[in-house]
């Protein structure tokens, strides 16, 4: 199975930072994490053939990987916000303290933020993946960005004057 000239094996091995970043931002146990990822791509290869091209094809992954987290917290009985746990960098995709402060956000700002300013997806692909208006997303990306940056702000040492 291909997407262009891709096979399912780069198709994984392209796309896996990005769905592994966006699943940790959500998801707090790393085992579920990599059952989730690994659910995603066994739902892309299979889904593959429906891609129709609209948007971009990362954020088409993104959005099954999205449905896959929100079918598991629901099988899974989630009642508590998720933690982010993170437990250690993601290759291209920040440092492991830029990451690790996404846990003091809500599930939906962390999923705005990671797919925005993390992934570099623009409002609008953002806006098709989680299902949500543009204008949500803008206001808690905006939100999320007031959040992160009283953190910096007010925290000691190197976060301070980092920001």
């Amino acid at each position: 199975m291909r997407h262009g000239s891709q096979s399912i094996d780069d198709i994984v091995r392209d796309h896996t930072p990005a769905v592994t970043a966006f699943t940790r931002s959500l998801v707090s146990e790393s085992a579920l994490v990599d059952d989730i990822v690994q659910e995603t791509f066994i739902r892309v290869w299979r889904y593959l053939p429906t891609f129709r091209g609209e948007g971009s094809f990362e954020g088409w992954i993104i959005r099954i990987c999205h449905n896959v987290i929100r079918t598991t917290m629901k099988r899974r009985k989630f009642t508590e916000p998720i933690e982010a746990d993170i437990e250690s960098p993601i290759d291209d995709y920040g440092s492991f303290d830029t990451l690790d402060l996404l846990g003091s956000l809500s599930p939906d700002h962390r999923a705005v933020t990671v797919l925005c300013l993390v992934l570099g997806h623009t409002y609008e692909d953002a806006a098709d993946i989680l299902g949500i208006p543009v204008g949500t997303v803008r206001s808690r990306v905006s939100r999320a960005r007031d959040v992160l940056k009283a953190q910096l702000d007010s925290a000691p040492g190197d976060r301070a004057r980092a920001g």
